[in-house]
């Protein structure tokens, strides 16, 4: 009877054991994933905890959150949060939970301009979305329709420009070939006639006629100049004729150079509009009156060796008979209208005077008082980031080559906004928002450059070459839309025809009179365009499309280029409504047609020269961090699995767990 009580007494203590093992390794089990849940937790809290620590300043003024990565060490702040939480557990708290640090380590940090500042755009967002909407974004390109429109029209401008100055081309050597066969050019309306030209030599009576020349002024100015020697052999002075001789002969070469150019020239271009058909007419006949030169030339090359031999009786016979076919009348060139022609003068020299001030001067009302700021590091963080913007593109050139050399560029002022979504119009109306501009001003701020919206369209190191750069772009811009409202207008284009006819002297060069009327026109475009962007500026509502009753600006204020006067032209435009593209409106246009981390890295620029100006010297912007990747390591002592006949039973001694946790914890 002893032996079986002791048999069920080792049973059940066998059992007892194993069933409590059992237990314990599920209830241990269990605290392992409290405890690892515990661990991460912890960790997660404390790294939130760090990121309470954001730049004041920096989400004071700009609304964004930052950490600056200075001063203490992120491992030790996270590591002194979550120790205040394990020390809880050791006071008794949470003894369940009683564990231990091994150590803290920051694995990576995402910085605010990493990834092209993608943390930048994503707080912008974040800060944006409570005051912009998706139908904003809408109205605004709706508004951006017509301006979007001037590209294809200042294409069209630039094209027929091209094709009047191929045309006109012609005309111009067709000037040339006057000067070199006749001797006549008509410079500022007067007329001048060379001392050597093919035509100077008389074989018979010096009378018009004889030379083809029916206008009196140009007869009179070129009969000056006739030389009668192959007339009058007998009275002929060797050596001076000699050297008359020889320099005709090499305008001779040079004219049948200038024959050859426009006989390809006219194979080339002519015959292509039905506008010009007379004055292809004359062309083709002056064509083929040129083949005389040819003549001319063996005459005067054999004059020059006969006289070079010696002149006697017989070599004067033979030079009579000679200059017998030296041709001085074939060659016939239209001289209508130069006895009219009084000149004229061009706006387009009235416009290259007022440009060398720069366009600042001509449409701000006190040009005086523009910001003179400037920085020394303009689009830093695009070169610390190796991403360069660019080269951007001085929009002043454009119109100093135009003045300079007709050179006609007006397309490529503006992008494609086809590709312009919210969250970049969120980026657009945060800078318009939290930055000055020339038109906006931000208060209480102090500011490395005060035209803000200005810097990040152009980039310059200057307010000036910011401002201006902006300035140019939309004067392009305005220049096309008033183009066509003057074109439009058959009163305005006849008063320009008739400038260009006066400028290029005759009527019967209609290519050319009709490219310096292109070129007239654009310039009163461009003018009226300064009278634009003076409303703008002003504050007024200026039609992005004109009717050519909108056009303020008259054919003789383009004689009248001021600073002065162009601002107070403005001030007939009326003050603008909520509905006007203003100046606002284009300046968020350029920046839509603007690399978007070239933006970015813009605003990173201006934040940090701001902080600096504004009593924060030690602060760097682009140290700051957006988000941490923490590696924890946690031990916790084992309770259950100590228990001896557990680790013997398991053959093994549980005394601490090692957990490893890695989280992730950002401002969004």
């Amino acid at each position: 009877m002893a032996r079986k009580k002791g048999s069920i007494t080792v049973f059940l203590s066998l059992t007892g054991i194993l069933i409590f093992a059992l237990i314990g390794t599920l209830v241990e089990t269990a605290r392992y994933t409290a405890c690892s849940n515990h661990a991460a937790r912890t960790l997660r809290l404390a790294a939130e905890g760090l990121l309470t620590e954001y730049s004041r300043p920096l989400y004071e003024h700009y609304g964004l959150f930052f950490l600056e990565s200075e001063g203490t060490p992120f491992e030790t702040v996270i590591s002194k949060y979550a120790g205040d939480t394990f020390s809880a557990a050791k006071r008794g708290y949470m003894d369940f939970f009683r564990g231990q640090i091994q150590g803290v380590q920051i694995a990576d940090k995402v910085y605010l301009g990493d990834n092209q500042a993608a943390a930048l755009q994503k707080e912008i967002n974040y800060y944006m979305t409570r005051k912009i909407t998706k139908e904003q974004l809408e109205k605004l390109l709706k508004k951006s329709e017509k301006v979007l429109q001037t590209e294809k029209q200042a294409k069209e401008i630039e094209e027929t420009v091209e094709e009047e100055r191929e045309a006109a081309e012609m005309d111009k050597q067709f000037l040339e070939l006057m000067r070199l066969v006749d001797g006549i050019s008509v410079p500022d309306g007067g007329i001048r006639c060379e001392d050597e030209f093919i035509k100077m030599f008389a074989t018979g009576e010096i009378k018009g006629q004889n030379f083809s020349i029916t206008e009196n002024k140009v007869w009179e100015k070129m009969k000056e100049k006739i030389d009668d020697t192959p007339a009058t052999w007998e009275k002929a002075g060797k050596s001076e004729f000699l050297m008359r001789v020889q320099k005709v002969r090499k305008l001779v070469e040079q004219a049948q150079e200038q024959a050859s150019l426009l006989r390809a020239g006219y194979q080339k271009f002519g015959g292509k509009s039905r506008e010009f058909d007379e004055h292809d007419r004359k062309m083709r006949k002056l064509i083929d009156s040129l083949s005389v030169l040819s003549v001319n030339q063996k005459i005067l090359e054999e004059t020059e060796r006969k006289l070079k031999q010696g002149l006697n009786e017989e070599t004067m016979g033979q030079l009579r008979e000679l200059w017998e076919d030296y041709d001085t009348t074939s060659i016939v060139f239209d001289y209508a209208g130069v006895e009219e022609s009084g000149g004229g003068e061009n706006p387009l020299d009235v416009l290259s005077s007022v440009w060398g001030d720069g366009i600042l001067s001509l449409v701000c009302e006190t040009p005086d008082k523009i910001s003179k700021k400037n920085v020394a590091d303009s689009d830093n963080f695009a070169k610390v980031y190796k991403e360069q913007p660019g080269e951007t593109e001085d929009y002043d050139s454009r119109i100093s080559e135009f003045t300079k050399d007709e050179e006609v560029s007006l397309s490529g002022v503006v992008g494609d906004a086809g590709k312009y979504v919210l969250e970049e119009f969120c980026l657009d109306s945060y800078i318009q928002d939290k930055f000055g501009s020339y038109t906006a001003k931000v208060p209480d701020w102090k500011k490395s450059l005060e035209y803000q919206w200005e810097y990040v369209v152009a980039g310059g190191d200057s307010d000036r070459k910011n401002l201006s750069s902006v300035l140019n772009r939309i004067l392009l811009i305005r220049a096309v839309a008033n183009f066509a409202a003057i074109y439009r207008d058959s009163g305005k284009k006849a008063e320009a025809y008739t400038a260009a006819a006066a400028i290029v002297g005759f009527t019967g060069l209609e290519p050319l009179i009709r490219l310096t009327q292109t070129i007239i026109l654009i310039v009163w475009s461009i003018v009226e365009g300064l009278v634009d962007l003076a409303g703008l500026l002003q504050g007024r509502d200026v039609p992005v499309v004109k009717s050519p009753s909108d056009v303020l600006t008259s054919f003789s204020q383009l004689f009248q280029i001021s600073g002065k006067t162009i601002t107070g032209r403005a001030k007939k435009w009326k003050k603008a409504g909520k509905n006007s593209f203003g100046y606002r409106e284009y300046i968020l246009l350029f920046m839509a047609f603007t690399k978007k981390s070239t933006r970015l890295y813009r605003v990173m620029d201006m934040i940090q020269w701001n902080m600096v100006k504004n009593g924060y010297p030690d602060f760097h912007l682009g140290t700051c961090v957006f988000s941490v990747t923490v590696q924890g390591e946690f031990s916790f002592p084992a309770y259950f699995f100590r228990m001896v006949p557990i680790g013997k039973m398991l053959e093994r001694d549980f005394r601490t767990y090692h957990i490893s946790c890695r989280i992730t914890e950002s401002y969004l």
